[in-house]
């Protein structure tokens, strides 16, 4: 066969090939009307990828009308979440273990980061110099979040219990005028709050890091999942595309969250390599979320003597459906 005439057939058979498969991925868009989610959210750089795929309009792209509702915790966003008043929310994993025996309806969609940010904070001048001079002072943390079983962990590694010490149920926000105003004498939280503190109290100011990476999921209920499945996929392929831009665009994405939440560049800095924000459903996640059980169940903040199945409490069909090789969980 003429080499010309080869040349001219394979060309010919790359574009229709091309036509094909655009035809394909423009069938497969959703050409409907925009859907509406409401998103319950901490508002911070944890949570930077629902944030991001609303400022690149990648939710619109597909088909939905996000709103977003800012949190000062993981806490907050899901009890406005559980109370009705969004349809998805972001939090902190221990969130799902300390609620899931009143509401076991709930299910997770997937992640949104991975971070280690959290750390307790206290005051020199309360002679608080080493671990064992935490015995007897008041510490405050935000009960039922990462935070509560951050600081029970750290204790244990520390050889002391939260019997040797008086925890004080505070928001986040709460720990660091406490903190600041000589209220309590510590604090366990999370960045920027752990930044903030040692800001604020300089040389007078003692910390230790925490020992535990967390997962911060998105939570809805099983009801809303079963009359939404297909929006729900939109939802998660929307985030993977956030994914995506902020890994090709981390300086300008560090500008945006900046901007957002008012950072200042020093701090965004220093907090930007403690989060890996990716959207993915890991078998290590499951098995982090027992080891917290089991913690819960050994310092009775719970009646349940027996750790659940938590493959029961995620929904991996929307997350499968766009990213298959996102899901590494054991069925």
């Amino acid at each position: 066969m003429n080499k010309r005439i080869l040349i001219g057939i394979m060309a010919v058979a790359v574009i229709i090939g091309g036509y094909l498969w655009l035809s394909q991925e423009r069938a497969e868009k959703y050409a409907g009307p925009l859907e509406k989610i409401t998103l319950a959210a901490y508002a911070g750089e944890t949570t930077a990828i629902v944030y991001v795929a609303l400022d690149q309009g990648y939710f619109e792209e597909n088909g939905l009308d996000v709103t977003i509702k800012d949190y000062e915790s993981g806490k907050a966003a899901a009890g406005a979440f559980m109370a009705g008043e969004a349809d998805i929310s972001t939090s902190a994993g221990f969130v799902l273990i300390s609620y899931i025996y009143d509401h076991t309806d709930l299910r997770i969609l997937g992640t949104v980061a991975t971070f280690e940010t959290k750390g307790l904070i206290a005051r020199k001048d309360k002679g608080i110099t080493r671990t064992t001079d935490l015995i007897g002072k008041r510490i405050g943390v935000t009960k039922k979040s990462g935070g509560e079983f951050s600081l029970g962990l750290f204790l244990t590694l520390q050889g002391l219990s939260e019997k040797d010490i008086e925890l004080v149920d505070l928001k986040p926000s709460e720990i660091v005028e406490a903190l600041v105003n000589e209220d309590i004498d510590a604090g366990f939280t999370w960045d920027p709050y752990v930044y903030n503190i040692k800001q604020a109290l300089d040389d007078n100011a003692i910390s230790w890091p925490g020992h535990s990476d967390f997962y911060f999921v998105l939570l809805t209920k099983k009801d809303w999942i079963e009359k939404n499945p297909a929006r729900a996929a939109r939802f998660m392929e929307s985030l993977l595309k956030a994914e995506d831009y902020l890994k090709d665009n981390s300086e300008k994405s560090k500008e945006f969250i900046e901007k957002r939440f008012d950072y200042r560049p020093d701090y965004i800095d220093y907090s930007w390599p403690k989060q890996e924000h990716t959207v993915v459903l890991p078998q290590a996640m499951l098995v982090s979320f027992e080891d917290q059980t089991r913690w819960m169940i050994k310092n009775k903040l719970t009646d349940v003597t027996e750790v659940p199945n938590y493959l029961d409490y995620i929904y991996i069909d929307s997350l499968e459906k766009v990213k298959p090789e996102a899901v590494t969980i054991i069925k």
